[in-house]
């Protein structure tokens, strides 16, 4: 598991994380972010397990049912090309610069996306969630924060075909619109049950933005954790244990 590194060079404080790291601490809970800085690493639930197993079986699906074009350079470079990757075959990096008064600061963001294609100009990023009651999502209308702040992490990022921190090997892909889809599945079936998507619009942005600025002020002790004050939440928590302030 990739945990929240902070080194400092020169006049400038880094900040890395993994993708999931930011979205399950800004859009579920808050303290989950000064423990992972601290190095406390969760026991992988049984749903996690269960989840990442149905990854892999949809990745080895595609393998061996769909004949994918290869994606050139030049592919990618033209923004009228259609193209798709192959299942978590692109790695993406964010960074963002902040300047607070006491310090300049450069976030990354790391991660590995489940599918990203460019339809009709559009740049599109999937994420699938395999849960074993899809049902639960029947009166849900929006995807959870902790959902949307991942798509939109993957979407403003730079890519590559392998995990790397040298920006020879990042790539961007031109388009004229972003698309983010977040895909709830049955894990037994591996079937889309719902669908959740939207246009990447101004307010989605500065939601973004607002994340991971309030992410980094907390990660570097500038500002206190917020407590979403649920006692299901907490309960639910692969970090209960661990955590001095659930309830």
């Amino acid at each position: 598991m990739f945990l929240i590194k902070i080194n400092r060079e020169n006049d400038v404080t880094l900040l890395n994380a993994a993708v999931s790291d930011f979205a399950d601490g800004l859009g579920y809970c808050e303290y989950k972010i000064p423990l992972s800085i601290k190095g406390v690493k969760p026991k992988p639930s049984q749903s996690l397990i269960l989840g990442t197993k149905a990854h892999h079986a949809e990745e080895k699906y595609e393998q061996e049912h769909v004949e994918l074009e290869p994606v050139s350079v030049e592919a990618i470079e033209d923004e009228q090309e259609d193209i798709e990757f192959a299942r978590e075959n692109v790695y993406s990096t964010l960074s963002m610069p902040f300047e607070f008064p006491s310090e300049n600061v450069l976030l990354s963001l790391s991660g590995r996306i489940d599918k990203i294609m460019r339809v009709e100009g559009t740049l599109v990023v999937q994420d699938d969630k395999f849960v074993a009651r899809p049902q639960t999502y029947d009166k849900k209308t929006q995807p959870y924060p902790s959902q949307l702040l991942q798509v939109l992490a993957y979407l403003n990022s730079v890519y590559s075909a392998k995990r790397s921190k040298d920006p020879e090997d990042w790539f961007e892909m031109p388009h004229t619109a972003k698309k983010w889809q977040i895909r709830i599945c049955d894990r037994k079936t591996r079937e889309p049950y719902k669908i959740f998507s939207g246009y990447q619009d101004s307010f989605e942005l500065h939601y973004f933005h607002t994340a991971l600025e309030k992410f980094t002020t907390i990660a570097l002790d500038i500002t206190e954790p917020e407590h979403h004050n649920s006692k299901p939440k907490c309960d639910a928590c692969n970090l209960k244990s661990f955590c001095e302030f659930r309830i």
